[in-house]
C-alpha cells in the first residue's frame, strides 16, 4: 500500500518551532476542548524564512492537545476528502500516533462551538473554520498509523485522529501550507515535491 498519509521530515534543529506548551492549563480537558491559534509573530524568523524559500506561508496555524490515555475525534479537515497537506510538530507523549481511517458513515459537522458540544473548554468563535467530516470509531476501519515525533508532513484530507496511550500530555503545533504566489492551499503531492530533500525515509 502506498503511504499517502504521513511522511517524516528531517529539518535542521534551528528550524523546528519552539512553543512553550506549559503556558496553558489543560487539566481536565479533552481533545475538542483545547484549541489555540498561533500568530505569525509567535514563531522564529528562521522558520518563516525557510518556508518562504519554498514559496510557502500559512494563515492557519494551530495547537491541539490529546490527554494521556485518550484519543482525538476521527475527522477530515475538509468535506470532500481533498488531499490537504499539513505539517505537524509534536511535543511530549513519545509513542503516541496519528491514525487514518476509512468510513462510509462519515457525517458533515459544523466546527462552530455552539454546535459541537455544550462544554467547549477554552475554545472561542474565532476557532470556527467551517464544516468538516466526522465519524465514530465503531463505524470506521483503521488503514494507517504512524508516530509523528518531532515533525511530519501529513495528509489531513482522509479521516484521521490522534491516539495517546502514554502517561504524558500530547501537544501538536500544526502548520497548513499555502502557496505564497497563488494563496491557495498546498495539496499532498505538491507538498512532498517541495519538501523532497527533507523527507526522512
Amino acid at each position: 500500500m502506498t503511504n499517502r498519509y504521513c511522511k517524516k521530515l528531517k529539518l535542521p534543529t534551528e528550524l523546528i518551532p519552539r512553543i512553550d506548551m506549559t503556558q496553558w492549563n489543560t487539566d481536565g480537558m479533552n481533545w475538542y476542548q483545547f484549541h489555540k491559534e498561533v500568530n505569525y509573530k509567535d514563531l522564529e524568523q528562521p522558520f518563516h524564512e525557510f518556508m518562504e524559500s519554498l514559496n510557502i506561508y500559512s494563515r492557519w496555524m494551530e495547537i491541539f492537545y490529546t490527554p494521556p490515555h485518550e484519543v482525538g475525534i476521527i475527522h477530515s479537515d475538509t468535506t470532500d476528502y481533498a488531499d490537504w497537506s499539513k505539517m505537524v510538530f509534536q511535543t511530549g507523549a513519545k509513542g503516541s500516533t496519528m491514525r487514518w481511517w476509512e468510513s462510509d458513515k462519515a457525517k458533515r459537522i459544523s466546527t462552530s462551538i455552539e454546535e459541537i458540544v455544550d462544554d467547549c473548554g477554552d475554545r472561542t468563535d474565532e476557532a470556527y473554520h467551517g464544516d468538516v467530516l466526522m465519524a465514530e470509531e465503531k463505524d470506521s476501519t483503521l488503514v494507517y498509523e504512524q508516530e509523528i515525533n518531532e515533525c511530519c508532513m501529513t495528509n489531513v484530507g482522509p479521516l484521521h485522529s490522534s491516539y495517546n496511550p502514554t502517561d504524558e500530555k500530547r501537544f501538536v503545533f500544526t502548520y497548513a501550507p499555502y502557496d505564497l504566489t497563488t494563496r491557495e492551499r498546498i495539496l499532498w503531492d505538491d507538498a512532498l515535491e517541495r519538501f523532497k530533500p527533507y523527507i526522512d525515509e
